[in-house]
């Protein structure tokens, strides 16, 4: 048997978690320790620890993370990540894990995976070498160079890892798991979907997520109001999940909660995953708007600098931070039958809806002695 530690910040790592706990749920080699912290212990941010339990996964901890009240800067942003390296590591010391499974560019898996790495705990990191704007790049190859083994979704991802003095052996292409969540999903009939959040998905609607981007948390209000204002004076039907909790958030959910526009702090993933399916398109600078929405066959506006370098699909509209030009692209999106029509038959660069099959026969396979061990690859 061997004992999986997994850390939960937010709906954006949970949804990438979720197909790969599922599987190691079912198979007796595998005990989960499963630690909740971050915006998922929050109310205002639909406190996701209760869709966790509904789906049936058993939490072993809650770490609080973040404080109530506290500033809205990158300052706290590494107490937050001080306060929950110091729960984790009193866990990995009291559960002594096999495997850490960490992913991505988020603070608790960031954190999860220093520590287990000075505690010499093999760490198999997801998604690493993808390339993107703020802070979150410089997070994520951190975090690939405390990693022992990795599970990058891309070839492009793979390549870039060697290039940083990965070992190729150490290296596994599997897609980004958050694909296997949108085709797993039960489907629920859209006449019930239209009727709990009052839409009609036979005119043009699109779902927004719009995170602050720390390098610029300055700019979040500004960015954030050219965006609303767009969609406003479209006169469209727009369903807005609220941000993160990343410095500049405050006044990112303050401006939305004001605007008029319908939101929601999260959604359980069944909703979030079948509203994603009808709806037209996505607006904003979430990663799942590169990831995720090709699979669904629906274009992305993607505003800003916030996935800047990421290999995307030709369903995305890259735009600044300016009215006008989110207007135009949303119009694109939304009205242009030719460029829709080329949506509907593109391949996902990010994989196809395997990739927790994938991680968990490497967390099975992979042999642990020796390999906590780095060697720079030359």
């Amino acid at each position: 048997m061997r004992k999986i530690f997994v850390v939960v910040e937010r709906r954006a790592d949970y949804s990438r978690y979720k197909p790969i706990l599922e599987l190691l749920s079912k198979d007796p080699f595998f005990e989960i320790y499963l630690v909740v912290t971050g915006i998922c212990l929050l109310d205002i941010h639909g406190k996701d620890i209760n869709y966790i339990k509904e789906d049936g996964f058993d939490i072993k901890a809650e770490i609080p993370m973040f404080i109530s009240g506290a500033p809205d800067t990158g300052a706290e942003m590494i107490r937050a990540m001080s306060r929950v390296m110091m729960g984790l590591v009193d866990e990995l010391e009291k559960v002594k894990p096999d495997i850490v499974l960490s992913g991505f560019d988020i603070g608790a898996n960031f954190a999860v995976t220093v520590a287990a790495a000075h505690m010499n705990i093999p760490v198999f990191h997801i998604q690493g070498g993808e390339v993107t704007g703020s802070i979150d790049e410089s997070i994520r190859h951190a975090m690939s160079k405390f990693a022992h083994i990795h599970l990058p979704a891309t070839e492009l991802s793979k390549d870039r890892l060697i290039r940083m003095g990965e070992k190729p052996s150490s290296i596994h292409v599997v897609g980004c798991p958050s694909i296997d969540t949108l085709i797993q999903t039960p489907y629920i009939d859209p006449k019930e979907l239209e009727k709990e959040f009052g839409i009609d998905f036979s005119k043009p609607i699109v779902l927004m997520i719009q995170h602050p981007v720390t390098t610029e948390a300055t700019s979040s209000f500004d960015q954030i109001k050219e965006t609303v204002d767009a969609i406003k004076e479209l006169g469209i039907q727009c369903i807005t999940l609220l941000p993160n909790n990343d410095a500049g958030h405050q006044k990112i959910i303050t401006h939305i909660q004001s605007s008029g526009l319908k939101w929601l702090p999260s959604l359980p993933t069944i909703k979030f995953v079948n509203l994603y399916r009808n709806v037209w398109a996505l607006v904003g600078n979430s990663s799942s708007g590169i990831h995720e929405t090709p699979t669904i066959k629906i274009p992305t506006v993607n505003i800003g600098t916030r996935q800047q370098g990421r290999e995307r699909a030709a369903n995305v509209i890259d735009v600044d931070y300016n009215k006008g030009l989110i207007k135009k692209a949303i119009h694109k999106a939304l009205y242009d039958e030719e460029f829709r029509k080329k949506v509907k038959v593109l391949r996902n660069p990010y994989g196809d809806g395997h990739s927790a099959e994938k991680i968990v026969e490497i967390l099975k396979s992979t042999a642990l002695e020796g390999i906590v061990q780095k060697i720079f690859y030359e």
